[in-house]
């Protein structure tokens, strides 16, 4: 048999994904409600009709005519008469999208886009997770072939716990980025998903996504990326058990950060967790109230004092764990750290087993059952369980976990706070 001259060959199948999720299932029709939920005030008119308004604009096929020349003089003073304190770095976006009413043909896409980032970023440092959504989407629709929209927003998702919708918006992120050749936002959308799965409980498929993005990252030459996924593996089996390959994950983040990166604060953050599970108290203490110095975000602080609280406990300071224990507990109750507030729970309960006090352990563990259940934690939903249990046991709660049966120095803790304190606050 002869080979063919002009063989036929079999065609490279095309990438596709389908559109996000815009909506939840359980949205009223009319899009930006949380607006009006979340503000207060004449506040939450003002930003519900930006939002509308910029929707629209972003949107519409022809954009000629497309608003009523009515009560834009209105419109403006009302924007300046908002609380200058609260309101001060949002009024110049919101001018930008009363501009955009104005002259909606002359506009740029551009400055809608970096306007309606720039407040779901502000939204996001409030705590005010959904409304950040609203402006991060209308964002991606001004720029919808910018994949670094798409997937903050598939993070924000991520917090709120709306998992299918984030899964939806990584998926497509992770589809534009790849078109575009923007690989760093590849890889932040593959770590993003691994981190997802983290939280629903589906290590084999985190673990999966994180090597993902370790491999992209190390073909495209992106050290950062690469410790980020080192840093995610280091915490996922950390959770799984795996101790010497935590620590061999955790070192090679560690040489990969760089010096002034952002990540190197939550990493120490994590490391701190994995001493004081470990059972190595007096070692995880400095790195906690360390990584406060650090953070102003609501969520990363309600963690680090839940850490720091769990740690004081374990090292026998009463006076600042009752401190951790009041200042997280401050954060959670005025909404500020949904997202991680199940893990602060839990780590406020088991310090509290610590210090030997049942009662706030069985509070603070019901509650973090609660907020898990809400989101699908499938890790914490059984981490919270396996605590109440053993709380409500009658036999006395070990209070010290089982130190490894190979002591390892925690120089890696103390190299991390030597980096931390080279950084500027």
């Amino acid at each position: 048999m002869t080979k063919p001259q002009n063989p036929r060959r079999r065609e490279r199948r095309v990438f596709r994904v389908p559109p996000p999720l815009v909506q939840r299932i359980d949205a009223p029709k009319l899009s930006g409600t949380d607006l009006l939920d979340d503000e207060i005030g004449s506040a939450r008119l003002v930003f519900w009709q930006a939002f509308q308004d910029a929707e629209l604009w972003a949107r519409a096929e022809e954009r000629r005519g497309l608003f009523h020349p009515g009560r834009r003089s209105e419109r403006r003073r009302e924007v300046e008469c908002l609380d200058p304190q609260t309101y001060d770095a949002a009024k110049p976006h919101l001018s930008v999208l009363i501009a955009l009413t104005e002259r909606p043909t002359s506009i740029q896409a551009d400055a809608v886009r970096d306007a309606c980032a720039e407040l779901a970023i502000w939204f996001e440092n409030r705590g005010l997770l959904r409304c950040a959504v609203e402006f991060a989407k209308v964002a991606s629709f001004a720029a919808p072939e910018e994949a670094p929209l798409v997937v903050r927003i598939a993070r924000l998702l991520r917090m709120l716990g709306e998992f299918s919708r984030s899964i939806s918006w990584f998926d497509y992120g992770y589809y534009i980025a790849r078109r575009n050749e923007d690989w760093r936002t590849a890889a932040k959308a593959l770590t993003g998903l691994g981190i997802l799965f983290y939280q629903r409980g589906n290590y084999p498929r985190s673990r999966l996504y994180q090597r993902r993005c370790l491999n992209l990252a190390r073909k495209r030459a992106l050290p950062d990326m690469a410790g980020e996924a080192f840093h995610n593996l280091f915490v996922l089996e950390m959770d799984a058990g795996n101790v010497e390959l935590a620590d061999s994950h955790a070192t090679r983040a560690l040489a990969l950060y760089p010096s002034d990166s952002a990540c190197l604060i939550l990493l120490a953050r994590d490391l701190a967790q994995r001493w004081t599970l470990a059972g190595h108290f007096k070692a995880s203490l400095p790195v906690q109230l360390e990584t406060l110095q650090h953070v102003t975000r609501a969520i990363d602080r309600v963690q680090a004092w839940a850490g720091a609280g769990r740690a004081a406990a374990g090292a026998g300071e009463r006076g600042t764990f009752e401190e951790a224990w009041l200042e997280a507990w401050h954060l959670i109750q005025a909404g500020l750290a949904d997202p991680v507030a199940s893990i602060a729970l839990l780590d406020l309960a088991q310090g509290a087993v610590l210090i030997g006090d049942r009662h706030r352990a069985a509070y603070a563990a019901r509650k973090a059952l609660d907020f898990a259940q809400q989101r699908g934690e499938g890790h914490t939903i059984f981490e919270a369980e396996a605590l109440l249990t053993a709380i409500q046991n009658p036999e006395p709660i070990p209070t010290r976990p089982t130190a490894p049966a190979v002591f390892t120095p925690p120089t890696l803790v103390y190299d991390v706070i030597d980096r931390l304190k080279a950084c500027p606050r």
